[in-house]
């Protein structure tokens, strides 16, 4: 039955707005005559700025909205989602990082959704969908059933109710190859990110695409869609408000009706398009970026965001648009190399574990924000050469679920936040009274106050004034409550120990009695009603003792048991406990159910679907909800007469215990009927067995390894023809043009955006030349190794500062061909395309600077990198990638028998190809990573990762850190043969050997999860598209 605190303000059924073509624009144009559409918008936000500016002044509190639609409104303290105030808490996850099948992001969501979110920021890559201009005939790759269907990940998204953030750009950063930019970009003249007419010309058709999608998708139209992000961390001036108004236009054009939001790198302190400035381009509602914890360190919490919010944006509700969850981690970045280098953020004790979830994030909340939107909370991986020369492989970040999907203990203290949040609705329009060290009997302890005025709870966020101490304190807390002034607890302490944060309530009044809690220094994890009872769940810190005082007319009755201990006196029950495992307290119609952190941690409460198609979506679909401890992850919950159905994974033998409505007193877990019998406490206990099998892992040593070289080019007789002739003479890259050298041969000018690059130099000699100059750009990070008609000249390579190598080869007279052709064959790895903090974007690729020291040889050039240019991703630039040697079936029988544990004996680039089967049964999520062990840090060598067919890592094992990586359950086949291949290539004339490889897990749950092997065109598909390969001795 649904509580005061849930009830519905607004219409159940959204309906469908005017899109602004229809009628708002319209009159608009007709009133304005001559009016541009700049500058109505212009207008018509001064008016609204006006308008808010009088109802400040005359204390009136009113809604804002777009004007489009009333389904989405904001006021100074929040977002209204069908006139309910909502805390949006919002995990970044971005459809690109995850290869292969669309399916995979259901259980994503659902572990999101499980774990107290209710919103998925994502952005959408302009560089995927249009890795060409006129891909498609202009309308973009948007394939069905792939990472590039953002339809299906809109779908599933919402089918695990969850509301979405979309941020399409054009420009995304995200540490993703050229901050979402497709590699041709960069070829326009002028620059990048302003009101340039060809940046705008070749951002239209993308944007227009994303902006129809996003609008179909939209809450008005029944979708999740509630706001809508123009552009990134971007900065006011002249012609970038011109740039940015055209964004706005053209999502409004295009039936963009939600709020339009902006993210201000700064912090939220700078007031880049906020609405209460004047000027183009101003958003409906400004938020900030931050990231306090940085790399190395536990830091202060930054106490600026309420400050900022007020002096550039008062008539908004504070937003962190995002805030971190982790942060990013660069090559080589962490000593000594080992798993993802995110271990560092994440395992327990790192920088932004669960401790720093619980101190950093409810600082925010002290501070009023109320959209809060963690970055990332599933990073996923940069495959397939997509990231920006600033990462690396992984892009775990330390999120709460780790780059194999695993849900971690981050996501357990994200649960109970998220459950406190969701049914503390007061929180939502309460104000920012006071806060410092004057709270508290102990001046080592901080404490905000937020308080509501229209109902006058009271929420006190407490934590060390010095964020950073380890001290063990004990305080008690001076409160304002509708009984009076009180010092709480009156019995005991307040106790923290070291990095710890409470928030602790007055006058908070929850469930369908409209019980009033006068205070608790435990705090609350949730409340609900089931049939016509309330409960109410407190927690703390195992050991620490709890004080909870209610409010009755009358004495209640009590149960107690023997280890609380309860008084009545002048209207008010003051229970008094000590927290260990789970108790629970009857008082009426009332349980108030006592538990230690740590058995709140496995505490759930999971949402009964309602009717309607928000029937997923908490307080506007359904209030019902069901409380269940025990298992790992609850993905669904369904009442069915006298059975509750729950769907979810198990990390072992789990014992259940659950609360449902009366006459429901069975149990079914992943539809199968679990014998249950009844608790004292009016609760039901079942015991739920995990997998009972082993699934070994195929040792990588002891399977069947082909390999070839994968540089055919190094032979003077190889044919280049079907390369592309190198022969441009101008560039558009004039903030860094080429060094030396008669022609431009940057590779993004040939049509070459990623991956390796294979560059043949023919010249004529004449024997007098003594060297060869050549200067790289790669990015960070990046190398690449020379060599004049086969033999080596050496190699270049940077690190993460580093992103161009200058260098000058001596040449023998034994390595030319005095009166013939010679050959100077130059190989490529390079990380990336540049985001635009990095030269504007406009930094390019490959070999920027060739020359012959002595004699007057001219050298023509011929380029290779994705065989049949940037559409087809997968077929990347080495030999064996442009053959299919990567793919699954293609023909090595004659190939040589060898290992790349064997290693490679001088420079140069052997490819490797071995199959195993996984054979993971139904009912069970088996994650897997491939494990390499580091060889001495002073060998060069790089290895790239492909499974099926996807390349999903490269390792560098002189520059690190990673040396763990995930094999994506997306495109790892459980019931099929799967085929691994590798790339190594040396750097050094010596050659390199990788010191170890292993298949390893992250353990073995049992799941409802449904994985079914995902295919993509083999080999035998391909070959038709490819060149025929051939075997090439081992180098």
């Amino acid at each position: 039955m649904p509580s005061k605190c849930h009830e519905r303000t607004g219409p159940k059924r959204p309906t469908r707005s005017r899109a602004p073509s229809e009628t708002h624009l319209t009159s608009l144009m007709q009133f304005s005559g001559a009016f541009s559409c700049h500058e109505i918008f212009y207008l018509v936000n001064m008016l609204f700025l006006a308008l808010q500016i009088v109802f400040l002044l005359l204390g009136v509190v009113s809604a804002n909205s777009t004007g489009l639609t009333d389904d989405v409104t904001w006021d100074s303290h929040s977002l209204l989602i069908f006139g309910q105030r909502t805390f949006i808490l919002s995990a970044e996850i971005h459809p690109s990082r995850i290869p292969g099948s669309s399916d995979i992001w259901t259980d994503i969501f659902q572990k999101v959704k499980a774990n107290g979110f209710n919103t998925v920021s994502f952005y959408t890559s302009w560089a995927l969908h249009y890795p060409t201009p006129d891909t498609n005939g202009g309308e973009g790759d948007f394939q069905q059933g792939t990472y590039r269907d953002i339809q299906s990940f809109i779908d599933k998204c919402k089918e695990a109710g969850l509301w979405m953030i979309a941020r399409p750009g054009p420009y995304i950063n995200g540490e993703t190859t050229g901050g979402g930019h497709p590699g041709w970009v960069g070829n326009i003249a002028g620059p990048l990110r302003t009101n340039n007419p060809n940046y705008t010309e070749a951002w239209t058709p993308y944007m227009t695409r994303i902006t129809k999608l996003i609008a179909e998708n939209q809450i008005t139209n029944g979708g999740p869609i509630i706001l809508v992000q123009a552009e990134n961390e971007y900065s006011e001036s002249t012609n970038n408000n011109i740039y940015m108004q055209a964004i706005i236009d053209l999502y409004r054009a295009n039936g963009v009706v939600v709020p339009i939001t902006h993210n201000d790198q700064h912090a939220g302190q700078a007031g880049n398009f906020s609405p209460d400035r004047p000027g183009l381009g101003r958003v409906n509602i400004y938020c900030g970026d931050s990231y306090p914890q940085g790399a190395n360190n536990w830091a202060q919490v930054q106490s600026i965001y309420y400050s900022a919010h007020q002096a550039v944006a008062p008539s908004n509700p504070l937003c962190l648009a995002e805030f971190g969850g982790g942060f990013l981690l660069q090559w080589g970045s962490v000593s000594p190399r080992g798993g993802t280098g995110y271990e560092k953020y994440s395992n327990f004790g790192g920088l932004t574990d669960a401790t720093f979830e619980e101190v950093f994030y409810k600082e925010n909340y002290a501070q009023t924000t109320t959209i809060f939107n963690v970055y990332m909370l599933f990073g996923g991986t940069n495959w397939g050469q997509t990231a920006a020369p600033v990462s690396y492989s992984s892009y775990d970040y330390g999120g709460g679920i780790n780059e194999n999907r695993i849900a971690n203990t981050k996501m357990n203290e994200m649960r109970l936040q998220g459950l406190f949040l969701r049914v503390s609705r007061d929180l939502l329009g309460s104000n920012l009274l006071a806060n410092g060290t004057n709270y508290t009997t102990s001046p080592l302890i901080h404490t905000a106050e937020l308080r509501n005025p229209d109902t006058d709870a009271a929420f006190y966020f407490i934590r060390h004034d010095a964020s950073t101490s380890l001290d063990l304190t004990t305080t008690q807390l001076n409160v304002t409550t509708s009984q009076g002034f009180k010092l709480i607890p009156q019995s005991g302490d307040l106790t923290f120990d070291g990095r710890q944060s409470k928030i602790i309530v007055t006058d908070y009044v929850f469930g369908i009695s409209d019980t009033r809690i006068l205070y608790s220094t435990a705090e609350i994890m949730t409340w609900t009603t089931i049939d016509d009872a309330d409960y109410l769940i407190l927690y703390a810190p195992e050991g620490q003792t709890g004080e909870t005082a209610f409010v009755f007319d009358s004495e209640p009755d009590v149960d107690a048991g023997d280890t609380v201990t309860s008084d009545f006196a002048d209207g008010i029950l003051t229970l008094n406990y000590t927290l260990q495992g789970s108790q629970f307290v009857r008082i009426n119609d009332i349980t108030v159910i006592l538990l230690d952190k740590a058995t709140a941690y496995q505490w759930h409460a999971p949402l009964i679907r309602g009717e309607g198609i928000f029937g997923d979506f908490f307080s506007v679909g359904s209030n019902e909800t069901v409380l269940v401890s025990g298992p790992y992850l609850i993905r669904t919950a369904f009442l069915d007469g006298q059975t509750l159905s729950l769907t979810g994974d198990l990390n072992g033998t789990t014992t259940v215990e659950f609360i449902a409505p009366s006459g429901v007193s069975k149990l079914r877990w992943n539809d199968q009927e679990v014998s249950t019998s009844a608790s004292d406490r009016g609760s039901y206990v079942a015991t739920i067995n995990g997998a009972s099998i082993r699934i070994p892992l195929p040792s990588l040593t002891e399977l069947k390894w082909k390999a070839s070289s994968s540089l055919p080019e190094l032979d003077l007789d190889f044919d280049d023809s079907d390369f592309v002739v190198a022969d441009l003479t101008e560039t558009n890259y004039t903030n860094l043009p080429p060094l030396y050298g008669d022609h431009v041969l940057n590779s993004q000018q040939y049509g070459f955006y990623g991956g390796n690059l294979i560059y043949r130099g023919h010249f004529n000699a004449s024997g007098q030349e003594i060297a060869v100059k050549l200067a790289v750009q790669y990015g960070f990070a990046g190398g690449y190794t020379a060599w004049s008609n086969g033999v080596f000249l050496g190699s270049g390579q940077g690190n993460s500062t580093v992103s161009l190598s200058d260098d000058s080869w001596p040449i023998s007279n034994g390595m030319l061909r005095a009166g013939a052709d010679n050959v100077l064959l130059v190989v490529q790895d390079h990380t990336g395309i540049s985001e635009t903090n990095s030269n504007g974007g406009k930094e390019p690729r490959g070999i920027r600077g060739y020359a012959l020291e002595g004699g007057n040889a001219t050298i023509t050039w011929r380029l290779q990198g994705n065989q049949g240019g940037a559409a087809k991703a997968q077929i990347r630039g080495l030999y064996a990638e442009r053959i299919g040697a990567h793919l699954p079936g293609y023909p090595d029988g004659s190939w040589s028998d060898a290992s790349p544990l064997d290693g490679i004996k001088s420079a140069g680039i052997n490819f490797y190809r071995t199959t195993f089967n996984l054979a993971v049964p139904d009912g069970v999520d088996f994650p897997v990573r491939l494990s390499i062990t580091p060889s001495d840090i002073t060998s060069n060598f790089r290895v790239q990762i492909y499974l099926n067919g996807w390349q999903v890592g490269k390792y560098i094992n002189n520059i690190g850190p990673q040396t763990v990586f995930v094999l994506p359950a997306s495109i790892l086949r459980k019931s099929s043969l799967n085929t691994l291949a590798l790339s190594l290539w040396s750097l050094d004339g010596s050659g390199a050997t990788i010191a170890g490889l292993e298949l390893v897990s992250d353990g073995l749950f049992s799941s409802s999860l449904s994985f079914e092997d995902y295919s993509v065109p083999d080999y035998d598909q391909q070959k038709g598209l490819r060149p025929a390969g051939k075997y090439v001795d081992l180098l």
